[in-house]
């Protein structure tokens, strides 16, 4: 099994490749149909772990409040971010060396892309409960192929890290042709019978170039499997998703009509028509109605009644349906004034923002900054470590934040994370300040204008320029002086 994959081209262009080959089963939305089914498979998290995840995925395809829901989260947050050393004996004579230590932290920062990626791994994570990804790098840069979780499971973590192995047993030779060369020696291993290095004769252990995200803490505890992390809103959905069905009854019932033709009979009952001629006006009837409307023809008086009660229930169905909405904005902690079309507004809303900023900075963070931290320190060549620190900013609070980063500034605050805050990454601040001044000495050309408050006040025409046409008071005031 013969193939260059050293093309780093090829590689990227197979990324969902392997997520579509999966050959583990997988559970569709349409196979758990009652709310005790999936009630039963949450209880048992290792048991039905990918299954869940799997039903979560089709959820978030077919329920547009589930799907707001992760988009709002995973891109609440700005994922602006510094870079710093960890110096143990501050020496000016090695800041050449740091400098240098610098641009090269910042362009491998820069090539982990992780205001594209970052945010695509949030949904991930709370759609599916963990995202599995694989490092690929070049001269080029550096992307990350996504595993199906069908056949992963988080083995251990270390230093704040998430490491993931694979049951090899769930490959085949389709599926590895999509995989990076790791994974065909795996494959290849196991199929020759050396299974020895396998946990349980199947699961092989990536390499650190693979590396899982997730935010669920009892995952090691549940078979290395995470449960997405609103599980238990994918009841109010399949509820919410029974709610509109009812609508749709009582849509079709009020829709529903009947047309009578009535045979003609004798004073004793008996009709005056043939049966094959009352069959023949029957079925040229059924010919000429519109959808939703069914023809009877009787000797029989027939009162026309609404099917749906004139619309009795029909308020209670609505009812039904604006709570099931309710409870699944509820079961998430989210407020549902984020994307209420009604005009409301609340104190409530800024605090719920607030809310679900402060869990995204307590779980998502801390998991980006240890990998990035370990990817920095990976790259560091002899010489002080570098790590990262994200700035705790989302876009909804952004301005408020630069104003204090900018007001801090007066009192010996950090320019640098001044300068994070506003959203220029580290290569941006180590290249761009340099190309201004030092390439294309920008302050020669970009010279501020004189005003009453940049004049010096000891010039002869300092401040305001005096009016042509002074009014009687300017005269006086001035004659005053």
């Amino acid at each position: 099994m013969s193939k260059n994959k050293k093309l780093f081209d090829d590689e990227i262009s197979k990324l969902h490749f392997a997520e579509a080959t999966a050959v583990a089963s997988a559970t569709s939305a349409s196979s758990i149909q009652s709310e005790s089914a999936l009630k039963n498979m949450l209880k048992n998290p290792s048991a039905n772990a990918v299954s869940i995840a799997n039903y979560s995925k089709e959820i978030r395809r077919t329920n547009g409040i589930y799907d707001r829901i992760v988009n709002y989260l995973k891109s609440i947050l700005t994922y602006d971010h510094l870079i710093y050393p960890v110096i143990e004996k501050q020496d000016k004579s090695d800041s050449e060396k740091t400098k240098e230590a610098f641009m090269n932290s910042a362009i491998l920062v820069d090539r982990i892309n992780i205001k594209y990626n970052f945010p695509i791994f949030v949904g991930k994570m709370l759609t599916n409960g963990t995202v599995y990804v694989y490092k690929l790098e070049d001269t080029d840069g550096i992307a990350f192929m996504e595993l199906p979780i069908d056949i992963c499971r988080i083995a251990y973590i270390k230093n704040g890290v998430f490491r993931y192995e694979v049951d090899v047993s769930k490959l085949n030779d389709t599926l590895v042709e999509a995989l990076p060369t790791e994974f065909e020696s795996a494959y290849n291993q196991y199929r020759n019978g050396n299974t020895d290095s396998f946990k349980e004769g199947k699961w092989y252990e990536v390499s650190d170039k693979g590396v899982a995200f997730t935010i669920d803490e009892n995952v090691l505890i549940q078979s290395g499997l995470s449960m997405p992390s609103f599980s238990s809103t994918l009841l109010d959905a399949l509820r919410l998703d029974k709610a509109k069905d009812n609508m749709e009854t009582i849509d079709n019932l009020d829709n529903s009509k009947i047309v009578h033709s009535k045979v003609p009979v004798d004073e004793k009952g008996r009709p005056l028509m043939e049966k094959d001629l009352v069959r023949t006006y029957h079925q040229n009837l059924k010919q000429a109605l519109p959808e939703g409307t069914v023809a009877i023809t009787n000797p029989f008086e027939t009162e026309g009644v609404n099917v749906a009660g004139n619309g009795i229930g029909r308020e209670g169905k609505f009812s039904l349906l604006d709570k099931s909405k309710d409870n699944m904005f509820d079961g998430t902690g989210i407020s549902s004034l984020l994307f209420a079309g009604d005009g409301k507004s609340s104190k409530a809303l800024d605090r719920s923002i607030e809310v679900d900023s402060q869990w995204l900075y307590a779980t998502v963070l801390p998991l980006f900054t240890n990998y990035v931290n370990y990817e920095l320190k990976q790259g560091s060549k002899k010489g002080a470590v570098w790590k990262i620190k994200f700035i705790t900013t989302t876009h909804f609070s952004k301005n408020e934040d630069i104003k204090t980063s900018k007001d801090q500034l007066s009192f010996g605050g950090s320019r640098i994370e001044y300068l994070a805050s506003t959203g220029m990454t580290p290569l941006e601040v180590a290249n761009l300040f340099f190309f201004e001044q030092e390439i294309l000495d920008i302050d020669r050309y970009m010279i501020s204008k004189e005003t009453s408050y940049t004049k010096s006040g000891k010039s002869d025409n300092s401040g305001a320029p005096e009016s042509k046409d002074p009014s009687d008071d300017t005269i006086r005031i001035k004659d005053a002086e």
